[in-house]
């Protein structure tokens, strides 16, 4: 009887250890193969990173997260391509998510092949664990559509092995300036800027139709004035009257030809 019972006790010895190692991760490879849990990031608004479940200690690194925003910053509405790249031995993965200074998510994810969007579409990680020498994952971020969001972070933290954990961050800053060229939209001139009381347009349209002016606040919200007004192609002037208050706003002008969004100031 003693007999069969150690013939028992061993098979059941390594199915345990066979599943504590399928759930614990091994040595050179990642707790999370399937895709990280979120709000592990190391942004300020997560708190926390890979190294509550990895283990070691985080360290910044830059190079592992690169994107196609220009210098001159992103674009309301505009959507841009994110490469995460992570190199040595063993199982890879990473969690990265576009937050401002609260922690609150901006603008929309789109996973792209290989990641999965998770934490009420928060945050963008593996589908699976790369064992490649050098692994890369490709997602993409959305703008929000209103101008004035300022500027954003894209954090992000990749395991290379366990207990490998490294931080790193793109600030993204707004390009408030123009949607696409003011004289493609028909705006040949805008004055006085910075100024006061009235704003004045020099049109020069292709096409006739509705032109559209709307102001927002550099926190995105939309500013008490509106214009929507029937216009002619060719040459013409337009008055905006205003009764904004001295500040710093985005002015978003929807032509015939086109869109455009120009920082205005308010004396």
């Amino acid at each position: 009887m003693k007999k069969i019972y150690s013939l028992l006790i061993i098979p059941v010895a390594l199915l345990i250890f066979g599943l504590t190692q399928s759930f614990s991760g091994e040595q050179h490879g990642t707790k999370s193969p399937t895709g990280a849990p979120a709000g592990h990031t190391g942004s300020p608004g997560d708190a926390k990173n890979c190294t509550v479940c990895h283990g070691g200690t985080a360290t910044p690194v830059t190079g592992i997260l690169t994107s196609n925003v220009p210098p001159t910053g992103y674009l309301a509405g505009e959507t841009y391509d994110f490469t995460v790249t992570l190199s040595g031995s063993g199982r890879k993965g990473f969690q990265a998510s576009p937050q401002n200074l609260a922690g609150a998510l901006v603008g929309t994810l789109i996973a792209g092949q290989g990641n999965q969007i998770v934490g009420f579409s928060k945050y963008v990680t593996h589908t699976s664990a790369s064992n490649a020498a050098t692994a890369t994952w490709n997602f993409q971020w959305t703008a929000p559509s209103t101008p004035g969001t300022g500027d954003v972070t894209m954090y992000i933290a990749g395991v290379i092995s366990q207990p490998n954990v490294r931080l790193s961050s793109l600030l993204l800053n707004e390009n408030y300036n123009v949607g696409i060229d003011e004289k493609e939209a028909g705006i040949a001139r805008i004055y006085p800027n910075p100024g006061s009381g009235s704003l004045f347009l020099d049109m020069n349209l292709k096409n006739q139709g509705l032109l559209k002016a709307e102001v927002y606040t550099l926190s995105g919200q939309k500013a008490s004035f509106n214009l929507e007004q029937q216009i002619q192609e060719g040459s013409s002037n337009v008055s905006l009257n205003h009764n904004l208050s001295p500040g710093t706003y985005i002015l978003r002008l929807s032509t015939p030809d086109g869109q455009s969004n120009r920082k205005l100031v308010v004396l």
